[in-house]
């Protein structure tokens, strides 16, 4: 720009001296001589003056060449400018936004975490109320089973086709000493049978009954009034809890059965000791006679145990069944209530119930290799039953 400027002022000055030139021409008198003089250095003056002007103006030309290429680019370079700036906005808009997601995912995460230790917490309160609940459920059980267990057995004892002579722990014989108060005695060929219940709050069972075997085989050693079979009575809930059911310690036996066993023991007992030659029976047959009828006792008791803990399964599965979508729960109520009811057929029953041998044949068929079961199943089947069987 200051070249521009230049360049019209020496144009200007140009304009003066050609004016200044003309006038000089001009005829004049006796100082015409001087006048050439002057008029040749402004000629001279004014070529040089010339040609530093033609010098300007292509200075002029480059200078304004160069301008418009520095105005261009000045333009490109600011529109650079402006598009890294937008490059750069959107680069804080978007580092503004993961930052914005980044604080979102962690309140998230703590949210979770929150959840998690709530839902920890509260599966935690709720698994210490279950335990509790269980163990007043347990304590119940334990406290009301010696009652029950007493009566049941004082009820048993009083039907007719029982009668036996029978004692309690507030009520023992008078050749009993005080060393040995079991819950229940009942007379049996000039011995006492001792039925006991066994009431636990400790948390193995199992440990609980075979220290029980041991020190009631400790109290009852060398006792001639003792029959060498002695029941000890548990809750029929308690049943699956033991994995030995039967135990051998010194002369006597123990069995470990229910409740609802003890009729079937006190029948079998009673039948034994109406036989006419039962005093007389060989010692070994008697015995063979009543470990076998002690074994279906321990089998009745253990078999009810499965019935009750399965009929309990049965019903847990009903009451989920009734908790699922009410329309399919609705549907599913009607078709059940559409289904006929399974009849078992007498002759069948009959057939079943009479033969021993047609018992032992539906069993194979059960078990062939056409059956639905597993072999793995029926080995893990018969691995429980070794272990719950002497």
């Amino acid at each position: 720009m200051n070249t521009v400027l230049i360049a019209i002022g020496v144009l200007c000055a140009l304009g003066i001296l050609a004016n200044l030139v003309l006038q000089l021409k001009k005829p004049q008198n006796a100082a015409q001589v001087d006048r050439s003089n002057d008029l040749a250095r402004v000629e001279k003056d004014l070529s040089t003056a010339k040609q530093e002007l033609a010098e300007n103006s292509g200075k002029s030309k480059r200078l304004f060449i160069e301008l418009e290429q520095t105005k261009a680019k000045l333009d490109a370079t600011g529109k650079e400018r402006d598009g890294l700036q937008k490059t750069l906005t959107k680069m804080e808009t978007k580092n503004e936004e993961r930052e914005r997601e980044h604080a979102r995912g962690l309140e998230k995460i703590d949210a979770a975490e929150r959840a998690l230790k709530e839902e920890r917490q509260r599966v935690l309160e709720s698994e210490v109320k279950a335990k509790q609940i269980a163990e007043e459920e347990r304590d119940r059980l334990w406290n009301d089973h010696e009652n029950t267990v007493i009566a049941t057995l004082t009820d048993l004892c009083k039907l007719p086709h029982l009668q036996f002579t029978s004692y309690s722990n507030n009520n023992l014989p008078d050749d009993f000493d005080g060393s040995l108060k079991p819950d229940f005695l009942i007379e049996f060929l000039d011995q006492y049978v001792i039925f006991d219940a066994k009431a636990s709050k400790a948390q193995s069972l199992q440990t609980y009954i075979d220290e029980a075997v041991k020190k009631t085989a400790d109290k009852i050693r060398k006792n001639a009034k003792i029959y060498p079979h002695v029941f000890l009575v548990v809750p029929t809930e308690a049943i699956g809890e033991l994995k030995k059911l039967i135990y051998a310690k010194d002369e006597y036996y123990f069995y470990i059965v229910s409740r609802e066993a003890l009729a079937p023991i006190l029948a079998s007992l009673r039948r034994i000791s109406t036989y006419e030659l039962a005093e007389t029976l060989d010692p070994q047959k008697r015995e063979n006679i009543i470990n076998m009828i002690a074994e279906l006792a321990a089998h009745i008791s253990y078999r009810n145990a499965h019935e009750i803990l399965l009929t309990k399964m049965g019903a847990v599965t009903l009451e989920r069944v009734s908790q699922i979508d009410p329309d399919i729960a609705g549907d599913v109520e009607q078709k059940k209530n559409e289904k006929k009811i399974s009849q078992l057929a007498p002759s069948e029953i009959k057939r079943l119930a009479t033969s021993l041998s047609e018992q032992n044949m539906e069993m194979q068929q059960l078990t062939s290799p056409k059956a639905a079961i597993r072999k793995k199943h029926l080995q893990k089947v018969e691995e429980v039953i070794s272990q719950r069987l002497p």
